[in-house]
């Protein structure tokens, strides 16, 4: 089945209504951004979190010690990196590890294929600018999953979610802004919204594989 990501949670009660919506994995911050939190808010929110939730720490280009230190405070058994983290950092962090991509060329896809990685998160490039991409690219994102397992982001909304995974059918996906009433404040009703659209199209997807065997 399809893996729900909902990521940038701040609060317990919306890790809780992500984890009643269906959401596999919720993703809390602790790099330089709008929904960044504190280990005890993260500490709060875990305690909080629902049977078969798990919570993901995401980091961008922190030192090892300051990863390790807050996955250790934290109880976080899973890191999605989200910077120029090397293969032997990702080796050496000693938890599973998301490995966040968000060029996609054939000099990227050789760099991915280095890590040992749970899953690749493939992402937009922050910032955007002119003729930036408005959707991952699918036949990229579709190499990739050769690889590994492959986790969709990059300004997924309730409406276009349903395409990205029929087009690419991936391991998951991951969505964080289209869900909130504010930055790091959920709405539980976009949330519902995204995830029947995404578990809708997969099942699509599945009835379709099954008929053409």
């Amino acid at each position: 089945m399809l893996k729900i990501k909902i990521c940038g949670i701040t609060r317990p009660e919306d890790a809780v209504a992500a984890g009643a919506e269906g959401a596999d994995y919720v993703g809390l911050i602790f790099a330089k951004s709008a929904r960044r939190i504190e280990v005890k808010t993260a500490q709060d929110i875990l305690w909080n979190l629902p049977r078969g939730v798990e919570a993901v720490g995401v980091f961008m280009n922190q030192t090892l010690d300051e990863v390790r230190r807050i996955l250790d405070a934290t109880g976080l058994k899973i890191a999605q990196l989200h910077g120029d983290e090397s293969p032997r950092f990702c080796k050496e962090l000693g938890v599973p590890v998301i490995k966040t991509f968000d060029t996609f060329s054939d000099g990227s896809m050789d760099k991915l294929k280095k890590y040992d990685a749970f899953a690749f998160l493939l992402d937009l490039p922050k910032g955007g600018g002119a003729g930036a991409r408005s959707q991952i690219d699918t036949e990229w994102a579709s190499l990739a999953k050769r690889h590994g397992k492959v986790l969709l982001a990059g300004k997924l909304t309730p409406h276009s979610v349903g395409d990205l995974v029929r087009k690419v059918r991936p391991w998951g996906v991951d969505v964080s802004s289209s869900v909130e009433q504010a930055p790091g404040i959920k709405d539980r009703s976009k949330i519902r919204d995204f995830i029947q659209a995404a578990q809708a199209a997969y099942k699509e997807t599945t009835r379709i594989k099954v008929k053409t065997r």
